[in-house]
């Protein structure tokens, strides 16, 4: 843990800016306040019937997020130089449209009604969603690695020499008592654990191996997740803006947690700054995986348990 507290300590001493934090923190926090007042992306985004329509309001969520947050630089005179690279701008740009698009690309639900038996269309789904940051996402990032980045890094965050990861395994048993005790808000059963949204029933073999094949799909979506936001977001941007982009960072990845529940979102904010740091600082995503793939897994584990105890729920 002392490499970690080193490291957070080290960003604190030499890039934290009081004046910057705190209206972003508050922009945050309004834009938490509004989506759960109003159901913002649930109500007006996930159900918009015109495809044309959705993709814009994704994209202007994620714009005004992401993009806003930089815009916020404005509060901080020795900082506000970066907004005047055109560049900056066209990275944020392409990160909104390809993050805007993955989420909102869903022709593949055509083909899985036509072709696959209505008792597994809903884990097939499933399994695409999860599987296709990986299409839309990770391979437009490495694309641009590869002709931009490529003699000056490893793929994004794909680094281990020098980092010592045993301190974020850490991380994660500290986690369990929060976890333990989300399990006594409603919300939060009603979203964990992911498995009972499948579909299937849990018994049979068959069925089982199929869900399981869920959890890994999922499982992967996280690694694609750190991949994106502390991998790309962080690395490919710091030509242009060094440890600032950490924060921009922090308040979209907020924004992709709208339809979760309240307090994952609140924590998202926190634990994407601390991934974000140490993402930055190491050059590496690997701890991130680890914490948020460990977290993840743990939130299935510890809400199934609680569901088997509370409501009678047999695996």
């Amino acid at each position: 843990m002392r490499k970690i507290i080193g490291l957070l300590k080290k960003y604190y001493q030499e890039h934290f800016s009081l004046s910057y934090f705190v209206p972003v923190f508050l922009f945050t926090a309004l834009l938490i306040f509004i989506n759960y007042k109003v159901g913002f992306e649930r109500n007006y985004i996930t159900r918009e019937g015109h495809d044309g329509k959705r993709f814009l309001l994704y994209v202007a969520m994620y714009f005004v997020s992401f993009g806003g947050a930089y815009l916020l630089y404005l509060f901080s005179k020795k900082d506000r130089w970066i907004l005047r690279s055109w560049k900056l701008w066209a990275m944020i740009l392409f990160t909104v449209l390809i993050f805007s698009f993955r989420w909102w690309f869903y022709q593949y639900n055509a083909f899985v009604y036509a072709h696959v038996p209505i008792l597994y269309q809903n884990i097939v789904i499933k399994y695409i969603i999860n599987l296709s940051g990986f299409i839309w996402l990770f391979i437009p990032c490495a694309v641009y690695w590869f002709f931009v980045d490529r003699k000056e890094m490893p793929l994004y965050g794909f680094h281990a020499k020098g980092v010592v990861l045993r301190p974020y395994f850490f991380l994660v048993l500290l986690m369990l008592p929060l976890i333990a005790a989300a399990t006594t808000q409603s919300d939060f059963l009603e979203t964990y654990p992911r498995l009972l949204h499948t579909g299937l029933p849990r018994a049979g073999t068959k069925n089982v191996i199929l869900n399981l094949i869920y959890e890994l799909c999922y499982s992967i979506d996280f690694v694609n997740t750190e991949f994106f936001f502390r991998g790309f977001i962080i690395l490919a941007f710091a030509r242009f803006a060094g440890p600032r982009v950490i924060l921009p960072m922090c308040v979209f990845y907020v924004a992709i947690h709208f339809e979760k529940p309240l307090g994952e979102t609140i924590s998202s904010f926190f634990g994407g700054w601390l991934l974000g740091i140490l993402a930055y600082e190491t050059r590496s995503i690997y701890g991130g995986v680890i914490v948020h793939l460990g977290i993840a897994l743990m939130m299935e584990v510890v809400a199934l348990a609680a569901h088997m105890i509370k409501f009678g729920v047999l695996l």
